[in-house]
């Protein structure tokens, strides 16, 4: 990782002195004399390090000489970044305007104060000397000089974008058959749940088998109830209760007490045969599995079953194992055919034969383990050459003496097969804990904080390709995909790979856990921490005290138990004093969604002069934001989301330069977000954006505050400051368009231009309750509709409350990749959209439209008098719906009659229709029940469809919808006769 820190120092030091002789920055004397010698000094260490990176496996002095190397790499990082800040600074305040609220004041100067330029000239002068020390000792360990810098070529990225599928298993028939026999028998004499236990090393493939045990068909059919919970380590009661919980009812827990949560568990097994999966378990202490064990035990029928997967013997013998099965190693042709499937992935045949032998030799050395099979085979995948893999069989890194020494060989040579920039990418993953779902853009947002992805305007796009290297070379696993199936927007690491992040990581990355068992296990205290994740999971639970000595922290992750919530409170302002050095803070209360965890955010976080990534989300009872957080010019992604108590907060954010991403859905008080933000034109992420009649006489009990100059037409969140933001992309949701009178305040938006954007939600309710109640109010809503044309790659449309006539801008069939549209509380309209005409729409909802009466030829396609389908270019060959695939109808109050409509072909692809809590509505279309390719109907809360279509003898219309595969009325499967 140094040789990444090393070369992302020299460019930064390249980048503040241009910056510095742009802005006529005057420096010390012998300063820049100081700068030179740093620079040159980097560039000469650079040289060295890919051979000491790879040496210090082996070699305690390299490691240790990188060690100091990394740490004052690190100090220079930060002094640059002070001095950049600086010079932001200066710059914005030179160029401020008058309007700013006096609060601001005590720290607008700090920190020109904290970098002033002879405090800058004093460190970068004893940073260089550190440097020199360390330039000197490199040459007693005579390191091979590399100055072509290859290392530093990232990789061609492949063409393909498809990733190995690493479900196919090898030779597990055997074991797989086994274990379900197990799971399927029925032993009268076993008393309780039956326990059994995979028991196998690291990277062995436990996981993988009780995957593909789970999924089995047999096993779906012979439990009722089947629940998965990664356990991992620390064996957290109060998390596994709830994942079981939620598995068995399918909703969130927000319970508090242990035992509330247990007693709920056993209210939904109580008669019902179960299987519960417990991977990855590591506790030997017998006590925190007892309650659980003694609900389940309580309360299963006959027949259910737990499986456990663990690397250690003693933990099934404590779990209270009845059957232990140990899991072995593959065979060299098992191994070798593992291996072939992942590396050969897409060669021809002859490419294959020309490597096979040396490839059969590599897999030899993977030592039976699926885990180093596959990591070896992603690694060699695009290496054509037989000098590459040659090049890897002679590797030194197979002689390695380590814990779980068969695995990290592998992983190493990967892992330094990999461009210096997405090793340390890989590292970092080390933050989170063992079986963490990672969501991939809050990762990408996680690199970008810490400088990984460099400092240009395409970052994002460098950390997306950067995850899918890292993906294809097997890095992470179990994806999970976007709605469309073509993008990946979860993983997870394999165990044995996060150990392996966490090996890399020793000394810099920590995890704490409040009650002392974990921080007395890994003493994880170090001057030289820089990433830790501090767990407050009860309320006797304090901040560590030996955090606040923790100074050069970088990252820091707290998760609060609620009932604790004021000793979290008392300890942010000494932690925003003493750890000035966060680049990331994550604050977030997603754990425990219910309850309120930070109610005060201190104005201390102005000091935190690094901060490029803040999560405030879920904190419920946050109501105000301090508005010394305005003058964080770094801030890269402020995350709000879920703080629903923010009262109405006048952004006066002229510092937020650097703002991204501002992640803001949900914060329903927060009325006015943008206002202040023009100057924020990097934004790509704004969630919401809501316009708003913000009036002077709002600001009534403000006084003190805000200059009392102030226009009406500044003072509101006004549609057409939207302009601003020409990069904004993926989602958008506009709330307040019922305020909005004039055309041309919507043509400002721009949003044809901002042709990121994938998802849009235009919502036509009213922020202002006055503002609706005059004559006309709604005579306005189409041309703003018209005027608010999407750009053309927009995926999902979201059209709401809606309360003029039914209106159908004509821009909706131009956009040719809308793949989703839910209308939904147009109160009162009184007909659909011809939403036939939409060539690619693929899923349509419509909610809540209580005038409604008749969905006829308007709606489901019309033939001219000639016989032809109307002219729209969307229409082909008369096909109305031509890609539907979903339709869903809800509350519609008053519709009583469905008509077909009379185009040749309608819906032609419909696989699933559901209708509910449409009371009047009487029957459904024949034809469209009578598609073959109809596989779901769900109708639900309709008094006369339930009827009309039942099978108890009654129903007249059963006989249409007889052949359908799935149906479902008011909530209960229908059974067919012999089912």
């Amino acid at each position: 990782m140094a040789e990444a820190i090393v070369s992302g120092v020299f460019e930064r030091l390249t980048s503040i002195s241009l910056q510095v002789a742009e802005n006529g920055v005057r420096l010390v004397v012998g300063v820049n004399e100081e700068v030179k010698k740093i620079g040159t000094t980097l560039r000469t260490i650079r040289a060295v390090l890919a051979d000491a990176e790879k040496r210090q496996v082996k070699e305690q002095a390299v490691k240790l000489w990188l060690d100091r190397l990394q740490n004052v790499a690190y100090d220079i990082e930060d002094l640059l970044d002070e001095w950049s800040t600086a010079v932001i600074r200066s710059k914005i305040e030179e160029s401020q305007s008058s309007f700013r609220l006096s609060s601001l004041q005590p720290f607008a100067n700090s920190i020109p104060r904290l970098v002033g330029r002879r405090g800058i000239a004093t460190k970068i002068k004893e940073l260089s000397e550190s440097l020199q020390v360390i330039a000197k000792e490199k040459d007693y360990f005579a390191f091979i000089v590399n100055l072509s810098r290859n290392d530093d070529i990232e990789p061609e990225r492949p063409k393909t974008t498809c990733f190995v599928d690493a479900s196919e298993i090898r030779g597990r028939d055997q074991d797989k058959n086994t274990i379900i026999s197990m799971l399927l028998s029925e032993n009268g004499q076993e008393r309780g749940v039956p326990i059994i236990s995979i028991v196998g090393m690291g990277g062995i493939g436990k996981t993988t088998l009780a995957q593909i045990v789970y999924n089995d068909r047999e096993v779906n059919a012979y439990f009722q109830k089947k629940l998965w919970v990664c356990v991992s380590d620390p064996f957290d009661e109060m998390r596994i209760a709830k994942a079981i919980l939620e598995a068995l009812t399918g909703i969130p827990s927000g319970l508090g007490e242990l035992n509330t949560v247990l007693e709920k568990i056993h209210e939904s097994i109580v008669g019902k045969k179960f299987l519960l999966v417990l991977d990855d378990v590591w506790t030997e202490d017998e006590r925190k599995w007892q309650s659980l064990k003694c609900c389940l035990k309580s309360g299963a029928s006959p027949g259910s079953k737990i499986l456990v997967t663990t690397r250690k013997e003693n933990v099934a013998t404590v779990m209270g194992c009845t059957r232990l099965f140990h899991l072995g190693k593959l065979s060299e042709e098992e191994c070798w055919s593992l291996f072939s499937q992942v590396a050969f992935s897409g060669w021809n045949h002859g490419a294959r034969q020309i490597l096979a032998d040396i490839g059969k030799k590599i897999a030899d050395k993977c030592n039976g383990l699926p885990l180093a099979a596959k990591t070896l085979g992603g690694l060699l995948r695009f290496k054509k050459s037989r000098e590459q893999w040659q090049r890897i069989l002679d590797s030194n890194m197979w002689e390695l003496d380590e814990a779980e020494t068969g695995l990290f060989s592998p992983l190493l040579l990967s892992y330094y097969d990999l461009p210096a920039p997405l090793r340390q990418c890989f590292s970092y993953c080390a933050i989170f804990p063992k079986g963490y779902k990672i969501e991939k853009d809050l990762l990408i947002k996680l690199w970008m904080a810490q400088g990984f992805l460099g400092d240009g305007n395409g970052m994002e796009i460098v950390g997306e390709e950067y995850f899918d290297n890292l993906a294809m070379r097997s890095f992470f696993q179990e994806f999970e995909m976007d709605e469309n199936d073509d993008g990946i927007i979860r993983c997870k690491m394999h165990d044995i790979v996060h150990d392996f992040a966490q090996l890399l990581r020793k000394r810099e990355c920590y995890v704490v856990a409040s009650n002392g068992i974990e921080e007395q296990r890994a003493e994880w205290y170090h001057e030289n921490a820089r990433h830790l994740r501090v767990i407050l999971d009860n309320e006797q639970a304090v901040i560590p005290s030996l955090l606040y000595n923790a100074k050069k922290l970088r990252s820091l992750l707290v998760d609060s138990c609620p009932s604790n919530s004021s000793t979290l409170n008392a300890s942010l302002p000494r932690l925003f004093d003493e750890l000035t050095c966060l680049r990331m803070l994550d604050l977030s209360n997603n754990r425990f969604r219910r309850q309120t965890s930070i109610t005060e955010l201190p104005c201390q976080i102005g000091k935190l002069i690094h901060l490029r990534y803040l999560s405030l989300e879920g904190n419920k009872g946050l109501k105000q934001l301090p508005t010394t957080l305005w003058d964080l010019c770094n801030l890269q992604t402020l995350n709000i989301r879920l703080c629903s108590s923010i009262q109405r907060s006048l952004f006066i954010a002229e510092g937020l330069i650097n703002l991204r991403h501002l992640q803001n859905a949900e914060t329903y008080g927060c009325t006015s977000m943008t206002f202040g933000l023009k100057r924020s034109t990097l934004l790509q992420t704004l969630e919401e954006f809501v316009v708003e009649m913000f009036v002077v006489e709002m600001f009534g009990n403000l006084s003190g505050w805000v200059e009392n100059s102030l226009e009406p037409e500044v003072d509101r969140s006004n549609l057409g400051d939207l302009g601003n933001f020409a990069h904004l992309r993926g989602n958008l949701k506009i709330i307040g368009l019922g305020d909005v009178s004039r055309r041309s305040e919507a043509e400002e938006a721009g949003l044809w231009k901002k042709t990121g954007l994938r998802n849009l939600t235009l919502s036509f309710n009213s922020m202002y309750k006055g503002n609706r109640v005059l004559e006309g109010a709604y005579a306005h809503e189409s041309s703003v509709l018209e005027a608010l044309q999407p750009p053309p790659y927009l995926e999902s449309l979201n059209i709401n409350r809606m309360n003029g006539p039914t209106a159908f801008p004509s821009w909706m069939v131009s956009l040719t990749m809308l793949k989703r549209v839910r209308l939904w509380a147009c109160f009162n309209w009184k007909t659909l959209p011809p939403m036939w005409k939409l060539p690619v729409l693929e899923h349509l909802e419509i909610w809540e439209m209580k005038n409604v009466k008749e969905v006829g030829q308007e709606f489901m396609g019309a033939e001219t008098e000639k016989g032809q389908a109307s002219s729209s270019s969307s229409v082909n060959n008369n096909i109305a719906f031509p890609s539907l695939k979903h339709l869903k109808f809800q509350s519609m109050d008053d519709w009583q009659e469905w008509y077909y409509g009379h185009l040749l072909t309608t819906m032609p692809l419909l696989c699933s229709l559901k209708i509910n809590s449409c009371l009047k509505l009487k029957s459904l279309p024949c034809h469209l029940l009578q598609k073959t390719t109809l596989q779901v109907l769900d109708i639900f809360d309709c008094p006369i469809l339930t009827e009309r279509y039942s099978r108890n003898g009654t129903g007249e219309d059963w006989h249409y919808i007889s052949h359908i595969p799935t149906i479902t009325i008011d909530g209960e499967d229908v059974k067919r006769d012999g089912n």
